[in-house]
């Protein structure tokens, strides 16, 4: 079928393959929000130290830094969500186009543990700012990966409209998942 597709003029293909779409509640066509899904989005929950600047600061841009706050917040939300069930992905877009920053997507094992942390994170807060969640439509995040990122060759850079989604170190990927999938960076140091 059309359904999700740039041929279907009602429904909107970003929103459906991503969970986001560039143009918000501008778009002209339909962001069908799901009503239950095993994946949730959690809006803007990573902050990368090296997109956050504040008036008279410099980004941070230790690499060795970066690497750990991001091995750190990753860790972090993952054992908070395996409360829940299962995670069996965790994703973060590296993008800055702001309907993507930060975008930290946990697909569970069953709509049921996504339904249970769903609820749970309602009024919560991550790192001093209210957590922001809702069902996402993504369940297959290879059509919202941005494949020209992944071969280093995206020219469009953090506004892409595709995920340029952060890796964690294969030993962590192991510890949390029992696996280490191979990928971009997926090293156990900063440095390739």
């Amino acid at each position: 079928g059309i359904f999700g597709t740039e041929k279907d003029k009602v429904n909107c293909p970003f929103y459906f393959k991503i969970g986001a779409c560039r143009h918000g509640d501008r778009c002209s066509r339909l962001h069908n929000k799901p009503a239950f899904s095993q994946t949730l989005v959690f809006i803007n929950l990573y902050q990368n130290p090296s997109q956050q600047m504040m008036v008279g600061q410099t980004p941070v841009l230790d690499q060795q830094f970066l690497y750990e706050h991001f091995e750190f917040f990753y860790e972090d939300v993952y054992n908070e969500l395996a409360k829940f069930g299962k995670v069996e992905e965790l994703m973060v877009c590296d993008n800055i186009a702001d309907h993507l920053v930060g975008n930290t997507y946990a697909k569970f094992d069953d709509e049921d543990a996504a339904a249970e942390c769903l609820e749970a994170m309602a009024g919560r807060f991550y790192n001093g700012r209210p957590i922001v969640v809702e069902y996402s439509p993504v369940t297959d995040f290879r059509e919202s990966r941005c494949r020209q990122y992944e071969q280093r060759e995206c020219t469009r850079g953090g506004y892409c409209n595709f995920m340029h989604l952060k890796e964690v170190s294969l030993g962590l990927r192991k510890k949390l998942f029992g696996y280490a999938r191979s990928g971009r960076y997926n090293t156990d140091s900063p440095t390739r």
